[in-house]
């Protein structure tokens, strides 16, 4: 009767734990949204108060994390140039970094290594990062639910098997 009992219990664990798993794995990432007329890619020209600005190169750049533990990553950078008295001027700019130009300061987006979102619209960029960290923490905590289900299924399961004294 008591192996019956730890069994429903871990049928019961390995359920709630494949849900949570699967939430995990078919959850979506927020997508940032500027609006399509601040997408850029290489040689695309736009303008800012009547200068014209034009993004040089927008490219990626893989880390693999030097071999110590850390994760590496992707860094994103993109170089703006422009024209003006003083001859050609450029400014380089990565993930959410800002820059200014014609007196007013713009952000970063990368999506990709291709293109780049400048924009001067920092609400949503305030929206995108708090979206992204309330993904982030519920991401995690259905890990930990899938972690937990699963460890608590395994010590009922062996803990039901266990010899009896009697």
């Amino acid at each position: 009767m008591q192996r019956r009992a730890v069994a429903v219990a871990a049928a019961l664990f390995l359920v709630v734990g494949a849900l949570s798993l699967g939430l995990v794995l078919t959850g979506e990432a927020p997508a940032f949204d500027a609006g399509g007329e601040n997408v850029y890619q290489s040689g695309d020209e736009f303008t800012v108060d009547g200068q014209t600005y034009t993004v040089a190169s927008v490219e990626a750049t893989e880390s693999s994390g030097g071999g110590h533990g850390g994760g590496g990553g992707t860094t994103y950078e993109a170089t703006i140039e422009w024209d003006d008295e003083n001859g050609t001027q450029s400014a380089t700019v990565s993930q959410h970094g800002n820059v200014t130009l014609s007196g007013v300061t713009h952000f970063a987006h990368f999506d990709s290594g291709e293109e780049v979102v400048i924009s001067s619209n920092f609400e949503t960029l305030r929206e995108y990062n708090t979206e992204t960290a309330q993904y982030e923490e519920h991401t995690n905590g259905l890990w930990g639910v899938s972690i937990l289900t699963g460890l608590v299924g395994m010590f009922l399961i062996g803990t039901a098997y266990m010899p009896s004294r009697y």
